[in-house]
């Protein structure tokens, strides 16, 4: 295990300097529904109440997400299972402006048509609009997946500006479609000539997002209400068993809760909350949570020391840490830092991944990253029957207890162990969070002695991931078995429990 809390992965920074650096709200990259758009558009809402945007303002604003919103989840069903490319909304306010990002797969040879459309919109102005929407509407030329660009039409019509848009070519089929729709709050000096957002930089950020699996990435300042629309996004999104689901959800509340409670303030900020990032992506194996937040200097030290030695701790031992943190909150003697580290140990069965990076002379950007593995399907049980000279052997998931019966001393020890210590090592990749193993030899000669050095270092391997006891039974007459039970196991760090009985041979 490793018990390094420092990485090189500077992901959580970058994606915040990013985010911070061209204002970036939020960007979520994944499947659109109608309850996921739905948590959005709350989230959106939530955002544009914050801020200090007229009514009108956040109208235009809120009309023009569920247009480019609709547009998306338009298009998912014609890419389903041709090329794996979500769909993408990324919020963001530039200068004094609002911009919306929507991003979808559509078929290449729909790219000329598409600019067309653009182009003949961003040609018209504000009547000549109302014009175009009108004779549209009137003409009744509507295409299977909605009115032809009469939402592109409204979308220049609510936002006063012209259209950015550009396009991917991924293959012959399928190319990546980027909408970019600017919003003013208030009149000012910046016009459509004097900036524009480069689609590219936003392709690139894309790309960043497909290559790390990035479902949901928000920025800013974060709440309780906050908090709740994105545990609803994605909730939405993660599916399979409700054990991983239930896993990933109390993990993201945990270290969503940490920001809104604990992050410290390093610009100030005139809503309520505290600045942080948060993001979680998905791969075949499992989910990475990350976030990321200010902290003081002053506290940097005793945070990184607790996350080392929660690291550093097996199943059991965390368990055994978080009774006692329980009792102790229950007496009065409250931690400085709290349960919520101890508790995604423990759900996660994996090392936290930590880095502190100096931001000035009083604060620390802090980012901590944890994973929880999807649980691959269950082994095959491997059943072997007992002989004359080799034991039975039971290691099944679903049993109570992993077993080690009889005598041992065949021809060739080393090839009737390896299909054991194969199961086990497989097994150790992601062992259930509590293992018994039961060995009840009642012989066992020099080479089988080998074998069960071996099969101890595997167990170590299971036990520094969940709890394992170990139940080594031993002929009560045998003293010279109790004394090679004890042997073994000095030689491995878990509970190992030596029990004397009469043996009654099958």
């Amino acid at each position: 295990m490793n018990n390094s809390t420092k990485t090189d992965n500077r992901l959580a920074l970058a994606l915040f300097e990013k985010m911070q650096q061209d204002n970036i709200e939020y960007i979520y990259r994944g499947e659109f529904n109608t309850g996921i758009t739905d948590s959005i558009l709350s989230l959106a809402e939530t955002n544009l109440d914050d801020s200090k945007s007229g009514i009108k303002t956040r109208k235009r604003v809120y009309f023009i997400l569920v247009e480019g919103l609709q547009n998306i989840t338009r298009h998912q069903e014609e890419a389903e299972n041709s090329h794996n490319i979500p769909g993408l909304l990324i919020i963001q306010r530039k200068n004094y402006d609002y911009v919306i990002t929507t991003g979808n797969l559509i078929k290449t040879k729909h790219i000329e048509h598409l600019e067309d459309l653009l182009e003949k919109i961003n040609s018209l102005d504000k009547k000549e609009l109302k014009e175009y929407y009108r004779k549209i509407l009137s003409s009744r030329t509507f295409s299977e997946k909605g009115g032809a660009g009469l939402g592109l039409i409204e979308i220049a019509r609510k936002s006063g500006n012209k259209l950015n848009y550009g396009f991917e070519k991924l293959n012959d089929i399928f190319s990546f479609f980027y909408l970019q729709t600017r919003i003013n709050v208030v009149k000012n000096e910046y016009d459509n000539e004097k900036y524009e957002i480069s689609i590219e930089n936003t392709a690139n950020l894309h790309h960043k997002l497909e290559a790390n699996k990035i479902l949901l990435n928000f920025s800013g300042i974060f709440n309780q209400e906050k908090l709740i629309n994105l545990l609803s996004i994605i909730e939405g999104h993660i599916k399979g068993k409700a054990a991983i689901k239930n896993k990933v959800f109390n993990i993201m509340v945990e270290l969503l809760q940490n920001i809104v409670q604990h992050a410290d303030d390093h610009k100030g900020s005139i809503q309520e909350g505290h600045y942080g990032i948060f993001f979680i992506s998905e791969r075949k194996d499992g989910f990475t949570i990350t976030a990321g937040n200010y902290i003081k200097k002053e506290n940097v030290d005793a945070l990184e020391n607790h996350i080392k030695s929660v690291n550093n701790l097996t199943q059991s031992e965390l368990s055994k840490l978080h009774f006692q943190s329980l009792l102790d909150y229950k007496e009065g003697r409250q931690r400085t830092i709290g349960l919520g580290i101890i508790n995604m140990r423990i759900k996660s069965k994996n090392p936290f991944v930590c880095d502190f990076y100096p931001v000035d002379d009083e604060f620390y950007f802090y980012s901590i990253q944890v994973t929880i593995t999807k649980r691959p399907p269950k082994q095959k049980k491997l059943l072997i029957e007992p002989t004359e000279d080799t034991p039975k052997v039971i290691l099944a998931e679903e049993e109570p207890a992993f077993l080690i019966k009889g005598r041992s001393y065949p021809n060739n020890a080393y090839e009737f162990f390896k299909p054991v210590h194969e199961w086990l090592i497989r097994y150790s990749k992601n062992p259930k969070t509590f293992t018994v193993f039961e060995i009840r030899f009642i012989y066992y000669n020099t080479s089988t002695t080998k074998e069960i050095v071996k099969m101890m270092n595997i167990i170590e391997e299971i036990a520094n991931k969940s709890a394992v006891v170990i139940k080594w039974y031993y002929n009560a007459d045998d003293e010279d078995a109790f004394n090679f039970a004890l042997q073994f196991s000095k030689l491995i760090h878990v509970e190992f429990n030596i029990i004397a009985i009469k043996y009654e041979e099958d």
